[in-house]
């Protein structure tokens, strides 16, 4: 009886440092793993920031408007040559009230044209 006691503790011993040393190798490759996303995260956000300064770079509005004077010929406008909104011609007159709603009965609404046929 002892003996089969103590081949069930060596055997379930066995069992245990197998399963101990599985579990120490998994931590290990999670570990190393672990470290290649941070330093993938790291090389993105290092990638992002210098995205972020080419932008900048990019949208900056004194390189925009160089490159407008040098490929489209734009040029600031000037303040003298601006015009007030009552300073433009119409070009259109506008319609001394070509419509007006008059009611006919307590429920109906007719629209007929000012002016014309009754």
């Amino acid at each position: 009886m002892i003996r089969a006691l103590n081949v069930l503790a060596f055997i379930v011993a066995s069992v245990l440092a197998i399963a101990l040393y599985i579990a120490k190798t998994e931590a290990q490759e999670a570990r190393q793993r672990l470290v290649e996303i941070r330093s993938e995260l790291a090389e993105e956000r290092r990638q992002i920031n210098v995205l972020n300064v080419d932008v900048a770079h990019l949208e900056d509005p004194d390189r925009l408007r160089a490159l407008a004077r040098q490929y489209l010929g734009f040029e600031p406008l000037d303040p003298r040559r601006e015009v007030a909104m009552s300073d433009l011609p119409l070009l259109i007159e506008p319609p001394a009230q070509p419509y007006a709603v008059a009611s006919e009965g307590p429920s109906e609404t007719a629209v007929r044209e000012v002016g014309g046929p009754q």
